[in-house]
């Protein structure tokens, strides 16, 4: 396994490791882990090139929580370095500071044109932030997609094998557009107040699946399941990706073994990336900003 920094706030404690990706590969609290793990992710190096495909993509991933960028989805077809989910997001980032319970870290693409700094910061009790920053350095245009692949599993998830459904809940005024899995829109999409349960109770019988939150006035997701309830907020991105795995992708290397659930804010309404006619796009010179936050609670059982 790459090398890893540890961060500590409480009872809260993060792992990341910069090689691959800069990802939160594992944040426990309370002798429970909360985000997904492969069961592939002791096979998982540092990638020497950008993954072309999703196959690469996936076989290289253990799990955890990493920013998709500069772009998400596939690589467009005319890409010179085709890299799925973006380059960032399986490259080795460097360490710019770090203290017990915070650490921040950048890339910078091979042309120094794309640069992209985040920013970790553990609270007690069970918080999670993370501040980036994208900044077009080129002297032209750039489409830019990002998405925060914030995938939970592990403890967490464990009550949906059992048979245990997870409650979903988000800004009733977001707008659901339902996505095939690849990430392409299906053409259906339903306001908040169409809401079916099917979208909010999520369970083991249902098949994987992607949708997207468009325009929500309120940004944020919670999901509770058992003793705990996990709530994503952000700043800055439009929209959110939600993506269920629940053991049921049969085929390699999922096996009917990856039980995940990915909250993923994005400036990006599907899977597909952004492009050279739609964008979004960054001027020279300018910037992106976002911020992340994920709150673990624990219910207080009567």
């Amino acid at each position: 396994m790459s090398p890893s920094v540890i961060l500590v706030a409480g009872d809260l404690q993060a792992e990341i490791i910069t090689e691959e990706g800069g990802v939160l590969s594992k944040l426990t609290s309370q002798g429970e882990s909360f985000l997904t793990e492969t069961p592939w992710s002791s096979k998982v190096t540092p990638a020497k090139f950008p993954a072309p495909d999703e196959s690469a993509w996936v076989n290289n991933w253990r799990g955890g929580w990493q920013l998709c960028a500069p772009n998400t989805g596939l690589p467009a077809s005319d890409c010179l370095t085709p890299a799925f989910h973006g380059v960032a997001s399986q490259a080795s980032w460097e360490i710019t500071c770090s203290t017990e319970s915070s650490l921040d870290i950048r890339w910078i693409d091979e042309e120094g044109e794309i640069e992209i700094s985040r920013s970790w910061k553990l609270f007690d009790p069970e918080k999670v932030i993370v501040s980036s920053v994208v900044t077009n350095n080129s002297e032209t245009t750039k489409a830019i997609g990002v998405a925060e692949h914030l995938i939970l599993g592990s403890d967490f998830l464990s009550p949906i094998k059992s048979g245990l459904a997870a409650t979903l809940e988000f800004c009733p005024a977001a707008e659901i557009i339902e996505l095939d899995y690849s990430g392409a829109p299906t053409g259906r999409q339903l306001s908040g107040s169409e809401t079916k349960s099917d979208w909010t109770n999520l369970t083991k019988d249902q098949p994987a699946r992607v949708f997207a939150l468009g325009h929500s006035k309120h940004r944020r997701i919670s999901v509770e399941l058992e003793n705990w309830i996990a709530e994503i907020t952000w700043e800055g991105l439009e929209h959110a990706l939600v993506w269920q795995e629940f053991g049921t992708s049969k085929d390699s290397p999922w096996n009917g073994e990856v039980f995940a659930l990915g909250l993923e804010p994005t400036n990006i309404a599907h899977g597909l990336g952004a492009n050279d006619e739609t964008g979004p796009f960054i001027e020279p010179g300018n910037q992106l900003h976002w911020s992340t936050t994920l709150q673990l609670t624990r219910k207080v059982l009567s």
